[in-house]
């Protein structure tokens, strides 16, 4: 035992010890319980209900969503309430991006029909064809430097491709003119034949024929050279055209060595009522059908054969359907003479694709 008498603890009755307290404190046993003070002190929790939690989430997704749709109303309004002068001197800005972007809005401006003043559509509109073109002369003319020269050749392109989209061609047919000559970059000539093709199949729509006087001496450089891509986008370019020279030298690639000019140029013949380019369509059927087995899908191993077959599986196509379109106005020998060539391609041995199309032309050229 401790020497110390305060020290020492006094078992109680039941083995347990009495903690000490301070003098005069309540016996422990008349103290309130835990739970009611607790309770005393602390107001009762009630869970959160549904419609609180909804608030708590669907209030700030409201505001945030609320946002972003004035800052989309407000960023389409403003591309779209841009005047087509802004866009164009935008265009012509050094800055590439600010450029792309006028580029954008500018082919969104055209393709959506907007009027001027007059009712009359943008692509039509003589002030934006001739700002256009004047933009593009220039910038056809330029010769930047080194370090410039792939930043303006993009310039270029997206110049000549938006002159594409323009239908006044007093204004747009000399700059594409000067574009598809052998002085420019051919990707700057490639886009020149496009916007050509473009600009005359909406004419032919319109039923609007248009001078090629200007074009001809490009086109035909064009359609001599080796250059394979760009004579393939020239014949698409002359088949727009309807003048007895254009329909000429049309009617002479149909004897060219490549057979998508040959198609190209049959399409634009027979379109123009020249049943000159029927011997094409009717020479690559016949071909398929004494070689059926050029039509195999597991013969192309290297990828020369690969590109070859998927051209001439192409043009096989193509050829069925030009057939299938006209059938009703073909004459009754011809009728008979594509009978005759489209026949074997209907046979269970020819792949399913061409099989159905062969089938499908036959039952028009028996109508």
């Amino acid at each position: 035992m401790n020497s110390d008498p305060q020290n020492n603890i006094s078992p109680e009755p039941d083995g347990g010890t009495a903690p000490p307290g301070p003098a005069g404190a309540e016996p422990l046993a008349e103290s309130l319980p835990a739970d009611s003070v607790l309770d005393a002190e602390l107001p009762p929790v009630e869970p959160p209900s549904g419609r609180f939690i909804a608030q708590l989430f669907l209030i700030p997704s409201l505001i945030v969503a609320g946002i972003v749709g004035l800052f989309l109303l407000f960023s389409y309004s403003g591309s779209q309430t841009q005047d087509w002068q802004t866009l164009v001197v935008n265009i012509g800005r050094d800055n590439p991006h600010r450029r792309g972007r006028a580029f954008h809005d500018l082919v969104q401006l055209l393709n959506s029909g907007k009027t001027n003043e007059a009712g009359i559509p943008l692509s039509l509109h003589p002030p934006l064809a001739t700002a256009l073109a004047e933009l593009t002369s220039r910038t056809l003319a330029l010769k930047p430097t080194p370090e410039l020269q792939a930043d303006h050749l993009q310039q270029e392109v997206l110049l000549v491709r938006l002159l594409g989209l323009i239908d006044v061609s007093a204004s747009t047919l000399p700059v594409l003119a000067t574009a598809i000559s052998t002085d420019h970059d051919p990707a700057v000539r490639q886009a020149g034949l496009l916007a050509i093709a473009a600009a005359g199949k909406r004419a032919i729509d319109r039923k609007d024929a248009l001078d090629e006087t200007i074009l001809m001496e490009s086109l035909e450089s064009i359609l001599a050279g080796q250059d394979a891509d760009l004579r393939r986008d020239a014949s698409v370019a002359l088949g727009v055209f309807s003048s007895d020279t254009a329909l000429d030298q049309l009617e002479s690639l149909l004897n060219d060595s490549d057979p998508i000019v040959r198609y190209n140029a049959a399409s634009s013949l027979v379109r123009q009522n020249r049943l000159q380019g029927l011997k094409v369509f009717r020479n690559t059927i016949r071909e398929a059908a004494l070689d059926r087995s050029s039509l195999d899908l597991t013969k192309p191993k290297t990828q020369a054969e690969v590109e070859a077959f998927e051209q001439r599986w192409l043009l096989l196509q193509l050829s069925l359907k030009a057939v299938g379109n006209i059938a009703d106005s073909l004459p009754e020998d011809q009728r008979a003479t594509f009978q005759d060539a489209i026949t074997p391609l209907a046979g269970n041995d020819t792949p399913d694709r061409i099989r159905i199309d062969a089938k499908r032309v036959l039952q028009k050229l028996a109508k």
